[in-house]
C-alpha cells in the first residue's frame, strides 16, 4: 500500500518541474526554428521559421521565469520536503538572505544564469535585426544546454542535470532512511532546514552573484555575433553590432569581479580584496581575454587588421566562462579553493557543454580562415593598432599564466588518467605554496607593460603616426608622471621589500606605469580631445584602470599590521597549518586596554541580534595625544561564530572596518575561547599579608597599600553600627602596564555576624576577599586575603588582527571610473551605429526614388 505523506506541498514542485521541462523543449524548438530561418533560401520561409523561433524562445524565457518563481516560493514558504529548501534554508534565517539561499547551490546558480540569458535573448529579438536568426540560434542552443542542467531526468541510464524540485525523501541518502517512509515525517523529523552555509549569510551574497552571472551570461552575445559572422559568411559586418555588447559584457563582468573583491575585503578574512583564489582567477581570465578582444576589434574597425584574432578572443572568452564553470562545479577544486561547489555528478555534462561550443566555433574559424578579411600590408610599429595588438597579446599571456596554475588539479587528473604519471614515475603537480607571490612576480610585469601601453597608445594614430607627433603630445605627461612617482615614492615611503630588492624595483616601475596611465589619459582628454567627455569613454576607462593599479600597489605595499604581539603572549598560539602569524595577532581580555599602533584598543563586550546567529564583538579604539587628551575614538563590530557543521569545528569571522578618506583600519577576529572548554575550577587561596606586601598571580601582582577604617566603596555602604575596615590594594597588570585598584571590605554587623565584601578586576578574572584581621605583637596589623585567580584560564577575551590599508579608496574609485568609461563608450558606439543605420536607410531611400 502506498504511503500517503502528511503535510507535503507537491504542487509548487510539480508546477516548477513542468516548466523546467517546457523550457528545455521550447529552447530546442527555438534552436531548430532559428537554425532553419538562418538557412532558408526564400523570404517567406525565413519569415515563417523566424516567427516560430520568436514564439518558442519567448515561451522558454517565460518558462525559465516561472521556474525561478516556483523555486523562490518554495524557499520563502519553508517547504522543507524539497531537498533544495532543506539544504539551503531554515526558518530562523534572516529574510534578507533568502536570495542568497536561492543561488547558493548549483541548480539555483544555473537557473540564475538561464534567467539572464533569457533576458538578453529577448532584448536581442528586438534589437538584433538582420542578425536575429543566427545570433538567436546560438542563444537558443545555450539555453537548451542550461535547461539540461535543471531537469534531473535519466536518459538511457544517464542522469541529465539536477532537479531543484526533487523531494527530500526521494534523494540519496535520505531515501534509504526509514524515517522518510513514515507518513508524518515532516512534522516528526524535519521541523526545520539545514540552513544556509554560514559563509554565504552575508549581504554581499545577495548582490554579488546576480551581477557576476549577468557578466557570465553576457559573454555569449559577442560570441554569438562572431559565430554568426562566420556561419553566414558576413565576416566583417558583425563587428559593428557586436562592439556595444562586448563593451557591456566587459563592464558587467568587471563589475561583478570587483564586487567579489569588495565582498572579500568587507566580509571575509582574506586580509584584503584579492587572494588569487582559483575561483577568483576563473572569473578574471575571461575578462582579460574579452578586453583583449575589444581592443583588437577596435583596431579592425579602423584599419582592417586583427579580425582573425578578434574571432579567437571572443570565442575563447565564452569557452573560458564554461571552463570556469567546470572548474568550480565539478568538485575538482575542492582542495584548493574555499569557493568551489561540490560535485553533483554533472562533470561529464559540463565538459560536453564546453565542447559543444568550443569545437563548432573554432572548427568554423579554421574552416573559414582563408576567407576572413585581412590586410596583407605589414603593420607599422609606429601605429596605434600595432601596439593595441601587442597589448592584447600581453593580456593573453596573463590569462595563460593564471589559467595554467589554476588548472593544476586538472593537469593532475588528466595525466593520471592517461597513466603518464605512473609511466614516467612522476608525482602530482603541487599548487604554489605562496600563491600571492607566485602570481604577483609574473603579473606585476604584465601590469607594468599594460600601464605604459595604456598611457602611450592613444597618442599614436592608426596606420601611421607622423614623426614627432607622439612626443610633442606626450612629453609633458611623461615628465609629470615621473615627478609624481618620485614624490609618492619619497613622501609615501614605498619600501615594500618583503620579497627582496628585485621585487622592490618592480614595485617602483609599476608605480610609474600606474601614475603614467592616469596622467597621460587625463592630459589626452584635456589636450587632445579638448574636454569632449562624450568621446572620452576609452580614456576614462584607462584612467580607471591606472587608478586600480595604483590602488592595488599602494594598499598592498603599504599595508601595515598594527596588532603586533610585542610581549609574545601568543607565541606559538597558531600552529604551522594556520595561515595566521602569532606575532601579528593580539589577545584582548575583556575591558583591558591594549596598545595597538597609535591606538589604545579595548574589547568591551559582545552582543547578538535576534534572528542572526553571529555574535558581534565591540572593539573600542581610542587615540590620545601627548597630553593624554582623547583626539579620536570609534568602535568596530567584527563578528564571528563557530561553524560546527563542518567535520572539524572552525571559526568563521567577518571583519569590520573604519573608513577614512586616506586609509581603512581593517579588523577581524582570529580566535575565540571555546566556552565548552573552560570551567571555573580556580579556588580561593589564602594569603597573610601586611601593608607593603605583594601577592603575585598569573597576570601580574597586587600590593597592599594600607588598611582603611570606616571605608565607603562602590561595593559597600555603611549601615547602623557596622565595624568595618578595608584593604586598599594596587593591582599591576604585566600584560598592558595598566594599574587597577581593589578595596575588599571586612565588617562586623550587629556585634555578631562577620561579612566579607568581595572586590574584583573583571578584565583579569581576579577575585579578592578580606577574610581576617589579626593583630600582632609588633603592632602591625596582618590580614588574610582570599584570592581567586581565574585569569589563568581566561575565557573573556578575543584574539584579533588589525591592519591599516592606506589609500584603499584609490582602488575603489578606479573601479567606478573604469565602469563609467565603459558606460560612456557603450553610449558612444550605440549612437554611432544608429547614425550609420540612419544614413544607410536614407541612402537606400534615395536610390529607390531615383
Amino acid at each position: 500500500m502506498e504511503t500517503k505523506f502528511i503535510g507535503e506541498h507537491l504542487f509548487p514542485g510539480q508546477f516548477g518541474h513542468f516548466f523546467a521541462v517546457l523550457s528545455l523543449v521550447a529552447s530546442l524548438v527555438a534552436l531548430v526554428s532559428y537554425f532553419n530561418a538562418t538557412r532558408a533560401a526564400d523570404e517567406a520561409t525565413r519569415a515563417s521559421w523566424n516567427r516560430m523561433g520568436r514564439i518558442t524562445f519567448v515561451i522558454q524565457a517565460l518558462s525559465v521565469f516561472v521556474v525561478f518563481g516556483s523555486l523562490y516560493y518554495i524557499l520563502q514558504q519553508h517547504y522543507f520536503e524539497y531537498k533544495y529548501a532543506y539544504r539551503n534554508s531554515s526558518r530562523n534565517m534572516l529574510q534578507a538572505y533568502l536570495f542568497s539561499s536561492f543561488w547558493s547551490d548549483q541548480e539555483g546558480s544555473f537557473l540564475l544564469w538561464s534567467v539572464w540569458q533569457s533576458v538578453l535573448g529577448l532584448i536581442l529579438i528586438r534589437k538584433a535585426k538582420s542578425w536575429e536568426n543566427p545570433v538567436l540560434t546560438v542563444m537558443s542552443f545555450a539555453q537548451f544546454c542550461l535547461a539540461t542542467m535543471l531537469i534531473g531526468i535519466y536518459f538511457f541510464g544517464y542522469r541529465v542535470g539536477a532537479n531543484p524540485f526533487e523531494l527530500l525523501r526521494q534523494t540519496e541518502p535520505y531515501n534509504a532512511a526509514p524515517v522518510f517512509q513514515t507518513a508524518n515525517y515532516l512534522a516528526d523529523y524535519v521541523p526545520d532546514g539545514n540552513g544556509l552555509n554560514p559563509l554565504l549569510q552575508n549581504y554581499w551574497m545577495v548582490i554579488h552573484p546576480p551581477v557576476l552571472f549577468l557578466g557570465f551570461a553576457s559573454t555569449i552575445v559577442p560570441f554569438a555575433f562572431a559565430f554568426a559572422g562566420l556561419w553566414t559568411r558576413r565576416f566583417s559586418e558583425w563587428v559593428k553590432p557586436a562592439l556595444p555588447w562586448a563593451l557591456f559584457s566587459a563592464m558587467i563582468l568587471g563589475t561583478g569581479i570587483m564586487m567579489g573583491a569588495a565582498w572579500a575585503y568587507e566580509s571575509l578574512t582574506f586580509g584584503g580584496y584579492w587572494a588569487w583564489d582559483p575561483v577568483e582567477n576563473a572569473s578574471l581570465v575571461p575578462w582579460l581575454t574579452l578586453v583583449a578582444g575589444i581592443h583588437t576589434l577596435l583596431a579592425y574597425k579602423s584599419t582592417g587588421q586583427s579580425l582573425k584574432i578578434t574571432f579567437f578572443f571572443f570565442f575563447i572568452t565564452f569557452v573560458l566562462i564554461l571552463y570556469s564553470t567546470f572548474l568550480t562545479r565539478s568538485g575538482i577544486l575542492g582542495d584548493t579553493s574555499v569557493h568551489a561547489f561540490t560535485d553533483l555528478g554533472m562533470t561529464q555534462q559540463l565538459l560536453y557543454f564546453m565542447l559543444a561550443f568550443l569545437i563548432p566555433a573554432f572548427g568554423l574559424m579554421i574552416y573559414h580562415r582563408k576567407r576572413i578579411p585581412s590586410v596583407h600590408k605589414e603593420e607599422s610599429t609606429y601605429s596605434r593598432e600595432f601596439w593595441m595588438f601587442v597589448g592584447s597579446l600581453v593580456l593573453l599571456m596573463a590569462a595563460i599564466q593564471i589559467t595554467f596554475t589554476t588548472s593544476i588539479p586538472v593537469w593532475n587528473k588528466v595525466l593520471n588518467g592517461l597513466g603518464l604519471m605512473k609511466l614516467f614515475n612522476m608525482k602530482d603537480l603541487a599548487p604554489p605554496l605562496e600563491p600571492v607571490f607566485h602570481y604577483n612576480k609574473i603579473q606585476i610585469w604584465i601590469a607594468i607593460v599594460l600601464g605604459v601601453l595604456t598611457a602611450v597608445i592613444q597618442y599614436l594614430k592608426y596606420k601611421e603616426t607622423p614623426k614627432g607627433y607622439t612626443w610633442r603630445n606626450i612629453w609633458l605627461p611623461t615628465a609629470l608622471a615621473a615627478l609624481a612617482t618620485l614624490l609618492i615614492g619619497v613622501f609615501g615611503k614605498i619600501d615594500y621589500d618583503h620579497y627582496g630588492t628585485g621585487f622592490l624595483v618592480a614595485i617602483y616601475i609599476m608605480l610609474y606605469a600606474s601614475v603614467y596611465a592616469v596622467v597621460a589619459n587625463v592630459h589626452y582628454i584635456v589636450g587632445v580631445l579638448k574636454g569632449n567627455f562624450k568621446a572620452a569613454g576609452a580614456s576614462i576607462a584607462h584612467i580607471g584602470f591606472g587608478l586600480v593599479l595604483l590602488g592595488v600597489l599602494i594598499s598592498s605595499s603599504k599595508k601595515q599590521v598594527i596588532s603586533l604581539d610585542q610581549m609574545n603572549i601568543l607565541d606559538g598560539y597558531f600552529g604551522k597549518d594556520s595561515k595566521e602569524n602569532s606575532r601579528e595577532n593580539l589577545m584582548l581580555p575583556l575591558n583591558m586596554p591594549m596598545q595597538m599602533g597609535d591606538y589604545h584598543v579595548t574589547y568591551v563586550g559582545d552582543s547578538v541580534v535576534p534572528g542572526d546567529f553571529k555574535t558581534y564583538y565591540r572593539v573600542r579604539y581610542v587615540k590620545v595625544d601627548k597630553d593624554g587628551k582623547i583626539t579620536e575614538q570609534f568602535t568596530l563590530y567584527p563578528d564571528a561564530f563557530v561553524n560546527r557543521k563542518m567535520a572539524q569545528a572552525s571559526l568563521v569571522a567577518n571583519p569590520s572596518s573604519k573608513h577614512y578618506l586616506t586609509k581603512d583600519i581593517f579588523t577581524y577576529l582570529t580566535s575565540l575561547p571555546d566556552p565548552d572548554a573552560y570551567k571555573d575550577t580556580a579556588q580561593y587561596v589564602p594569603h597573610d599579608v601586611k601593608p607593603g606586601d605583594s601577592i603575585f598571580f598569573s597576570q601580574g601582582y597586587m600590593v597592599l597599600k594600607n588598611i582603611q577604617p570606616r571605608p565607603e566603596t562602590k561595593n559597600y555602604k555603611p549601615q547602623g553600627n557596622d565595624i568595618a575596615v578595608s584593604a586598599k590594594l594596587e593591582v599591576h597588570s604585566l600584560t598592558n602596564d595598566e594599574l587597577y585598584h581593589l578595596e575588599p571590605v571586612y565588617l562586623i554587623r550587629d556585634s555578631a555576624y562577620q561579612y566579607s565584601v568581595e572586590d574584583t578586576v573583571s578584565a583579569m578574572s581576579l577575585y579578592v576577599r578580606f577574610d581576617k584581621l589579626t593583630p600582632t605583637s609588633d603592632n602591625q596589623a596582618r590580614i588574610q586575603l582570599q584570592v581567586k585567580d581565574a585569569g589563568g584560564a581566561q575565557k573573556n577575551y578575543i584574539v584579533l588582527k588589525a591592519m591599516v590599508f592606506p589609500y584603499i579608496n584609490v582602488l575603489w574609485i578606479g573601479v567606478l571610473v573604469m565602469i563609467l568609461g565603459f558606460f560612456l563608450s557603450i553610449i558612444q558606439r550605440v549612437k554611432q551605429n544608429r547614425r550609420t543605420e540612419k544614413a544607410m536607410t536614407q541612402r537606400k531611400a534615395k536610390e529607390v526614388s531615383a
